[in-house]
């Protein structure tokens, strides 16, 4: 039976960052002594949510924990630690807008994330109609504006880390759904769709699936609920040269679109409809609102939808991730919970369960942002 130090199981952004950084190291000379295998239970990787993101880096989502996971990161997608084609990420702004009835709530969040990304501030409806010229004044008042947010190519991001890891030894399983977890002396037996084998370590980065998983290693669950984002592309009349990515969060207005080249506009309806995990497919009524939503925020005429697809976004009951030792399995790591935010945090979150499981502290990006491992576990 083959052995291993750490199975990852999850092939999405979140499986690939850990194998990654287990696989190269965390140190300066980038070497690691363990042998890493990687399960996805696909005939092929990032399948699920990894390649259905709106492909946005934003430091200031998912709560003060994924933003610092966020800011973390930065170093890494601007400057990876390896040979890449092409840079990583690409200017484009994000733009959260309201009505003037949230003026009070956007300069409190404004305020509150330019401790951690000094850039970040509040807009008055003059400097957001310079940003963005098609959206109606009604609807957009104030807003909060992150310069420095960034478009990401997800998949280069996700094959650099498949490929870093894979000339360090990691070994890849495709189409190898985990059936069974046994810890024996001190090891997981571990029984795939595949075949058998042993490892020190399983890492549970499995997304929606997460709670499954750890009801095979006989783990408590800790309460993930995956909810659905429907998202489509349509074309636009206008030129969107320069145009941010524009979102509204306000209550029963909840929708956003992101330009993309050829005057092409991928749209969403920001939904999080609760569901179970599996291949999510759009639903024509969420396409419908979404693009009512969309023509009453701004001036885009949409009247039709090229492509359509919809992903998991999957959260944690306090809509923090998840990522640290069980507290009663043995050689068990969560990294779960990333709700929508696991691709910009991805990097550093890597590490953080590169750091657990080589008994390393934190790397010093991560620290010096007050980042600490309490933070990031199962709580409650």
């Amino acid at each position: 039976m083959k052995r291993f130090d750490v199975a990852v199981i999850g092939g999405g952004i979140a499986g690939a960052s850990a194998a990654f950084w287990l696989s190269v190291g965390l140190s300066a000379d980038r070497s690691a002594d363990r042998r890493v295998v990687l399960f996805e239970q696909e005939s092929e990787l990032a399948f699920h949510s990894t390649s259905r993101s709106a492909a946005v880096y934003l430091e200031n989502y998912g709560g003060p924990t994924n933003h610092r996971l966020s800011t973390a990161s930065r170093g890494f997608f601007e400057n990876p630690p390896g040979a890449v084609d092409a840079p990583f990420l690409e200017p484009l702004g994000f733009l959260d807008v309201g009505p003037e009835s949230s003026a009070d709530e956007f300069a409190a969040r404004a305020a509150e994330a330019a401790k951690v990304t000094s850039s970040i501030c509040f807009l008055d409806a003059s400097q957001i109609a310079e940003l963005c010229p098609a959206l109606r004044p009604e609807h957009a008042v104030v807003g909060v504006w992150e310069p420095d947010a960034m478009a990401v190519d997800v998949m280069a991001v996700h094959q650099f880390y498949v490929r870093e890891a894979r000339a360090r030894g990691l070994q890849i399983e495709r189409s190898s759904r985990v059936e069974s977890l046994d810890r024996r002396d001190d090891r997981w037996k571990i029984t795939t769709s595949s075949g058998e084998l042993e490892a020190s370590v399983v890492v549970n980065a499995s997304g929606a699936w997460g709670d499954h998983v750890a009801s095979l290693a006989r783990a408590a669950p800790v309460g993930l609920t995956p909810r659905r984002r429907t998202a489509f592309t349509t074309r636009t009349h206008h030129d969107t040269t320069g145009w941010p990515f524009v979102h509204s969060g306000v209550v029963g207005a909840e929708c956003y679109f992101k330009p993309e080249a050829g005057q092409q506009l991928l749209c969403s309806l920001a939904d999080e409809t609760a569901t179970t995990p599996g291949d999510a497919r759009p639903e024509e009524l969420d396409i419908a609102l979404a693009i009512d939503r969309l023509n009453a925020l701004a001036d885009l005429n949409i009247r039709s939808v090229a492509t359509t697809w919809a992903g998991h976004r999957t959260f944690a009951p306090d809509r923090q991730p998840v990522i640290g030792w069980d507290d009663e399995a043995d050689g068990f790591v969560w990294m779960v919970g990333q709700g929508g935010a696991g691709i910009v945090t991805s990097p550093a979150s890597g590490m953080v369960v590169a750091s657990l499981i080589g008994g390393e502290e934190l790397p010093d990006p991560l620290k010096n942002l007050g980042l600490t491992t309490e933070m990031l576990g199962r709580r409650g």
